[in-house]
């Protein structure tokens, strides 16, 4: 189906539910595993070797008249890439996920800016917990994986030589005092 219309924007872990159904049952579990195709998906959008697995779950119940509080636990493998090393990093994850969504936000004016609870989200038609997932992973995630020994003042140079004046930062500098001071 390659000429296929595009539909918008790509979910790589769809799990959509209807809130309006999810109020109106006042409780509702959930247990979601992303697929193989899925997890292909989830690691190319966090930029990772492999999401060798991923699933979420939890109880999603009415708060108030007409809000959603969702309580989860969010549980996968992912590996990365060492940004030190590039060799393969395994993060476990098993997190706590909570959200309240709330149709008294207008998802329009959202203040990102807000000391408000960061659980607290726009009640809209559906509520996708697949994206609700997919979104406390990518926060879980190290932003900089490193390989186990790998210290956070490790790096790898490519210098041609190995002159240790081209490791030191100012050892351009001195380089141009010495220039300078041979013209004096």
């Amino acid at each position: 189906m390659a000429n296929a219309p595009h539909r918008g924007t790509r979910i790589e872990f769809p799990r959509p539910l209807a809130t309006q159904r999810l109020i109106r049952d006042g409780q509702h579990s959930f247990d979601e595993t992303a697929t193989e195709e899925e997890r292909a998906a989830l690691a190319e959008l966090f930029g990772a070797i492999s999401v060798d697995e991923l699933t979420f779950s939890g109880m999603i119940e009415r708060e108030g008249h007409d809000g959603l509080r969702l309580n989860g636990r969010l549980r996968g493998t992912v590996v990365q890439s060492c940004v030190v090393t590039l060799a393969p990093v395994k993060t476990r994850l098993d997190e706590k996920v909570e959200r309240v969504y709330s149709p008294d936000i207008d998802p329009e004016n959202i203040d990102l800016d807000s000391d408000e609870e960061d659980a607290l989200e726009p009640l809209t038609r559906t509520l996708d917990v697949g994206l609700v997932a997919t979104e406390a992973a990518a926060l879980a995630l190290p932003a900089y994986p490193k390989a186990k020994g790998v210290g956070t003042g490790d790096h790898i140079t490519n210098t041609a030589d190995d002159d240790p004046e081209k490791e030191k930062p100012f050892a351009a500098l001195a380089a141009l005092k010495e220039k300078l001071s041979d013209k004096s």
